[in-house]
């Protein structure tokens, strides 16, 4: 997917580029207009998507996401998926965050150009008083004085002048880069949040789970992790649709995220996968919870669109690993992922871990 500025887009704008900078952030405010107006995640992906949408780059994109306006009022999370799948590029949610980055760093260079240039007509203004000075000794008369009076009060209005439209341009600078400052922390923050479910990633669950194996190795605190797995999920999507799946998967994750607590982290491992890590939680506590949320997710009814009165129920497989000193990263991971292997051959619907059947 194309990076939502491009590094030839990213001007200052106190610069004269090809592309005004300006028109960039126009673009970029509509781009944010669409994603309010049609209730689309705010995710860089998303931003990506209607920014291509609003320069009109790529007329094939325009008709496609017109297309989807015209026929569904909006764009749901797989008509997002599915157009972002053509425009993709391996790091484009890095470079989403780059690109602000970016902008950052040239709209504070813009401002070293407004004060250098205010520095610039300091030394003019200086050297003016600095020229009547010299003509002011010896006798002068009353046309010479009016004329030198006439200069510094000119030169004291061009100097008002200049001043006054550098300190609105360093207040429209520090109004942007507010802005850009806002919109790197939402793209950093996004980069690591699964666009469907709004869960943490894959990237967030292996930084975070180094530092709970960290943690746990130098406290000595209890730390489990669990693998969950939705049975047979490709049934799921074969017989119903995938914009279906995408509904089960992310009531899965709902009810998930409403039944941990503000320490634990669930993230979405890859396709119907999910982890959960429990800090400072023993095995007992966490099987438990995963128990519940198994009862639960089974007993829920995800109505089927387009089908009334159709309703489908799904379970899930759970599995819980310990952490035991010594164990690495991997050894955790590959534990929660035997238990859940376990828990699949076992009939599925099951959570199993250690001590536990």
């Amino acid at each position: 997917m194309r990076a939502a500025l491009r590094d030839d887009e990213v001007m200052s704008t106190h610069s004269t580029p090809s592309l005004d900078f300006v028109e960039v952030y126009k673009n970029a405010g509509k781009a944010f207009g669409l994603i309010e107006r049609y209730r689309t995640p705010p995710f860089p992906g998303t931003y990506a998507l209607w920014y291509a949408y609003v320069s009109g780059l790529d007329s094939e994109l325009v008709k496609r996401i017109d297309e989807f306006l015209a026929k569904n009022g909006g764009l749901n999370p797989y008509d997002i998926e599915q157009l972002c799948q053509s425009l993709e590029a391996p790091g484009a949610r890095e470079n989403a965050a780059h690109n602000v980055g970016k902008a950052v760093e040239e709209e504070l260079e813009g401002i070293l150009k407004v004060i250098a240039a205010g520095a610039e007509r300091s030394d003019s203004f200086s050297n003016t008083l600095s020229d009547v000075q010299k003509s002011l000794p010896g006798p002068k008369t009353s046309e010479a004085l009016d004329a030198i009076v006439s200069q510094l009060v000119q030169e004291n209005q061009r100097m008002a002048d200049a001043t006054r439209q550098m300190n609105d341009s360093l207040v429209a600078s520090q109004s942007q880069i507010q802005t850009l400052n806002q919109e790197l922390a939402s793209a950093r923050i996004q980069s690591l949040r699964d666009p469907l479910t709004s869960l943490w990633n894959r990237r967030a669950f292996d930084k975070r789970i180094i530092e709970e194996v960290m943690e746990a190795e130098a406290s000595g605190q209890q730390l489990c992790l669990a693998m969950a797995d939705l049975d047979a999920f490709k049934a799921v999507n074969d017989t119903y649709g995938h914009q279906h799946g995408d509904t089960v998967l992310r009531r899965f994750a709902s009810l998930i995220g409403d039944n941990i607590k503000g320490q634990d982290m669930v993230a979405r491992y890859g396709g119907e996968e999910f982890a959960i890590i429990f800090p400072k939680t023993s095995v007992l506590s966490a099987y438990n919870l995963l128990v519940k949320i198994k009862h639960q997710f089974e007993e829920l009814k995800t109505p089927v669109d387009d089908q009334e009165g159709t309703f489908t129920t799904s379970t899930a497989s759970f599995g819980v690993a310990r952490f035991e000193m010594g164990m690495t990263v991997s050894d955790l991971i590959n534990q929660a992922d035997t238990y859940l292997f376990e828990a699949k051959k076992a009939g599925r619907n099951r959570v199993k871990a250690i001590g536990f059947a």
